[in-house]
Formats: structure tokens, C-alpha cells, sequence
């Protein structure tokens, strides 16, 4: 599916205790040594906003796989992170 289809991506930063929010794809991928490894793309669903597994295509470009996490529950389990829009 195209990184398009998403309405944001989120990076879980577990070595520093935050999750970072963007609408910006590439914002996360430099943070995160332009690994996909820990972000999620976020698609609009009829039951709420889920994350997405995010990997990359054979032609090189990030794509949007499988569903992970209602993104609500995800962050109710890491309410001890910090939670930074970027």
C-alpha cells in the first residue's frame, strides 16, 4: 500500500523514552537512521486511527503492510513516554 494512504507516522523512540509524531515520513526516517524499525504509518480506519506495519518495497520506496495496533491502545500502553508531534 502507498505511504500516501497515511494520515501521519509515528516513531516509537525506546532508547530515549518518546514517540515521536509526524505527518513527515522523511522527519522520522533520519531520525531513525533511515530505518523503518520502530515507525508505523497511521491509516484512518472504520474502527479508529491503527498503525500500520511499514517496510520497504523491492523499487526502494517505503510501503504501508500489515495492520499492527489500534494506535489509541498503543499509546495508552506507553503512557509513560513522552509523546512529541514534530
Amino acid at each position: 500500500m502507498d505511504k500516501e494512504r497515511a494520515k501521519e507516522f509515528l516513531l516509537d523512540d525506546d532508547d530515549n523514552g518518546k514517540i515521536y509524531i509526524s505527518k513527515d515520513l522523511q522527519k522520522l526516517l533520519d531520525m531513525n537512521g533511515n530505518r523503518l524499525i520502530g515507525i508505523f504509518a497511521v491509516l484512518e480506519t472504520e474502527s479508529g486511527d491503527t498503525l500500520m506495519d511499514m517496510d520497504w518495497a523491492y523499487s526502494g520506496e517505503p510501503i504501508i503492510m500489515g495492520r499492527f495496533l489500534h494506535k489509541e491502545f498503543f499509546l495508552g500502553a506507553n503512557s509513560h513516554k513522552e509523546v512529541v508531534h514534530i
